[in-house]
């Protein structure tokens, strides 16, 4: 009789199995580790007992013993459930870096609005100067910042109208040809009075004028902060002094509500100002002689001051005829170089004196850009518009008309005489400014 052929033996195949198992889990905990999955490792790792044999070995389990192919089948069923994948973190998101940003500052020279002036923008009982300054067109408005000098207060005719207290209704043609912002730091800021002042700073506030130069509840050195396009822009204004040397006046300066210039003063309000974060800092100094061309040796002087304290652009008025621009490059405390760009007096935006000199201003056009990475301003552009202020006659009235003198639309508003006088201004800027942008 031939002799039955035995298979392996329950506890071989169990032994085996359990062995399977410790190896299995030992892919499973590696895999874990090297980030791979278990199922591909099992797999690999039965395919290569099964070539070398480990599980097909002589006397293979008889079929005919269900017990032992049950112990079998339950040892191996693991591999045929399907594993969850081990999760793996996302990959960070990039941090976005931040663009540098470019600033179209523009800024005009003084407003003076005299009876001649305010009489021709008179309609019935109330006032439009929106004709005074549609020949500006554009220049003003497309800047990102526009400024201008108020010397005179707009106080109405509450504080009786004069020579430097005109109609409130100025300021819509102002805001209306683009300007944002409007020095009050003149010498004529007292003239009506503190009250007068009061009046004026709440006909621009109801207009959305920011304003600069003084402060209702006495002057503390806080820049007017503008934010624009992202850059925080500081602006600080001053006058010289006030007009006359009487008690009056003195009495009425009692709160000190006109920043007034002085080296120390200016200096630690530039310091200040960066120091609450501004990005870019403007001073508007009302300084030097009215009328004089040239530019004196001290308002130079002040300039570097200011331009080594940390001001990156210097827009001067009160002399009320233009004078030329610069750019100083100078050292700061921090040890670097910067660039400031300086135009001594823009001379006027509006007045009614019809000397060559008082009818030619400028505006001037400052490009800067800021990087936030490095959080410096630097200097790309200095360049000027020349401005004419016209006066003729239109139906049988005075009209004054302040127009882009390079501009043929706006020159087409003008009669040809003051066409004419109005490419003589043009030459006096090109002549004191230059004919092309400093960069």
């Amino acid at each position: 009789m031939k002799k039955k052929r035995r298979g392996v033996s329950l506890g071989t195949i169990f032994m085996l199995a359990l062995t399977a198992v410790v190896v299995a889990l030992c892919v499973l905990f590696l895999s874990i580790i090297a980030g791979e999955g278990l199922y591909e490792k099992t797999e690999e790792l039965i395919r290569t007992l099964s070539q070398e044999g480990m599980f097909t070995p002589e006397g293979t389990p008889d079929p005919q013993d269900e017990a032992e192919g049950a112990a079998w089948a339950a040892a191996f069923s693991f591999i045929e459930e399907e594993q969850t994948p081990v999760p793996t973190a996302p990959p960070p998101t990039p941090t976005p870096v931040p663009e540098p940003v470019t600033v179209h500052l523009a800024a005009a020279g003084a407003i003076y609005a005299p009876k001649a002036v305010r009489e021709s923008a008179q309609e019935g009982e109330g006032f439009d100067f929106g004709r005074t300054f549609e020949g500006l067109g554009a220049v003003l408005s497309e800047a990102d910042l526009a400024i201008a000098t108020l010397e005179t207060t707009t106080a109405g005719r509450e504080k009786g109208f004069g020579n430097y207290n005109t109609a409130p209704e100025i300021l819509d043609g102002l805001r209306g040809s683009g300007i944002d912002l409007l020095s009050l730091g003149t010498e004529r800021a007292l003239d009506k009075g503190y009250e007068g002042l009061e009046l004026t700073v709440s006909e621009l506030t109801a207009r959305g004028l920011a304003y600069a130069g003084v402060e209702l509840e006495g002057y503390s050195g806080r820049a007017t902060m503008m934010r624009v396009q992202g850059v925080q822009i500081a602006v600080l204004a001053y006058s010289y002094g006030l007009s006359g040397d009487s008690e009056e006046k003195t009495k009425e300066d009692s709160r000190g509500v006109l920043a007034k210039m002085s080296t120390k003063r200016m200096i630690d309000d530039i310091t200040r100002a960066r120091v609450e974060g501004a990005n870019l800092v403007v001073v508007l100094p009302h300084w030097g002689t009215k009328n004089k061309l040239e530019t004196a040796d001290t308002v130079r002087y002040t300039a570097r001051t200011l331009a080594e304290a940390g001001a990156d652009v210097i827009l001067g008025t009160h002399p009320n005829v233009p004078q030329g621009t610069e750019i100083l490059t100078v050292t700061r405390s921090d040890g670097l170089t910067y660039r400031t760009a300086v135009c001594y007096s823009l001379g006027n935006l509006l007045t009614d004196a019809r000397t060559r000199e008082n009818t030619a201003g400028m505006i001037a056009h400052v490009i800067v850009t800021y990087d936030p990475l490095t959080r410096r301003t630097t200097l790309d552009t200095l360049y000027c518009t020349p401005v004419y202020i016209a006066r003729q006659k239109e139906d049988g009235e005075t009209v004054y008309r302040v127009v882009d003198a390079e501009s043929q639309e706006a020159l087409s508003l003008l009669t040809q005489s003051e066409q004419e006088k109005a490419g003589e201004a043009a030459e006096m800027i090109r002549s004191i400014a230059g004919e092309e942008g400093q960069g």
